[in-house]
């Protein structure tokens, strides 16, 4: 932790760039249905991000797979911009645009087809479902004991809505309900490529991205080829895995154990650059 901690210094001319992932990283990555509409971290984390971002040398972001109505309720600070659904950019916690067009398209239509799947799977279902929104949403909602018994049936219900579609499939089938439209891939690698496109890089900067899992490593390898491609740009890069996931995987600078480690440097540092 000293070692991160230690990479910091405000006399030089660095700015330093901070991207976090959320679930795994900044809070529990094993979270209930319930618990999954308000994605909450620890309060004083939340602080400390804030007053970390209003450092003249410091930016924080925010790269999630989260829909942006989870973001709306999460407490996680308005004046932090964040990308949901690896694209969508939240500034005081409005949805104001996307980093690519195409993966606008792409985005809405997705969640316009899941209100269609939403009609199909209501009558399986005993409470509202109107907070989910995207694939993910329903990932971690259906992680819920309360529908255990009931996947099976729903499962099947959709198997026959997807056998005949060129556009739509699910993943992982049987163990999570995750859509994929592979007419316009994007991921968290796609996502920062865009992200450090909109950035002033004309000061040496270095970059911090949090992760724990192998769609956060796609923004660390994305990270890399960006460095590599844009010397001129005078990047430097840190990838700190968060967890035991991705700590054998090249591009990793730096390994936490796990997002309490992630809530510890973020009080280290907040004393160090905030005092």
């Amino acid at each position: 932790m000293q070692d991160l901690i230690a990479k910091f210094d405000l006399e030089t001319d660095s700015k330093y760039l901070l991207v976090f992932d959320v679930d795994g990283t900044l809070r529990p990555d094993q979270v209930t249905a319930l618990d999954h509409r308000y994605p909450k971290i620890d309060p004083k984390a939340a602080e400390q991000l804030l007053e970390l971002n209003q450092h003249d040398k410091v930016d924080v972001l925010i790269l999630t797979a989260r829909s942006y109505v989870d973001i709306f309720r999460s407490n996680l600070p308005k004046s932090i911009k964040k990308y949901c659904g690896f694209g969508k950019q939240i500034v005081e916690n409005d949805a104001v645009r996307y980093t690519r067009q195409e993966f606008a398209k792409a985005y809405d239509e997705t969640i316009f087809f899941i209100d269609i799947i939403k009609d199909i799977l209501g009558p399986h279902l005993t409470q509202d479902v109107s907070f989910l929104v995207t694939p993910g949403d329903f990932a971690l909602y259906f992680e819920s004991q309360e529908y255990q018994a009931q996947k099976k049936s729903i499962m099947n219900v959709l198997k026959i809505v997807f056998s005949h579609s060129n556009r739509w499939q699910i993943l992982d089938f049987g163990k999570e309900l995750i859509f994929k439209d592979a007419k316009y891939p994007y991921d968290k690698g796609d996502a920062i490529w865009d992200i450090l496109d909109q950035i002033d890089l004309s000061e040496l900067t270095q970059v911090f991205f949090f992760g724990d899992s192998m769609a956060d490593y796609k923004a660390m390898l994305a990270l890399r080829a960006y460095q590599q491609k844009y010397q001129q740009k005078r990047l430097k890069v840190k990838n700190v895995c968060v967890g035991p996931a991705l700590v054998n995987e090249e591009a990793v600078t730096i390994k936490l154990d796990s997002y309490k480690d992630t809530i510890k440097f973020l009080e280290s540092l907040h004393e160090k650059v905030c005092k």
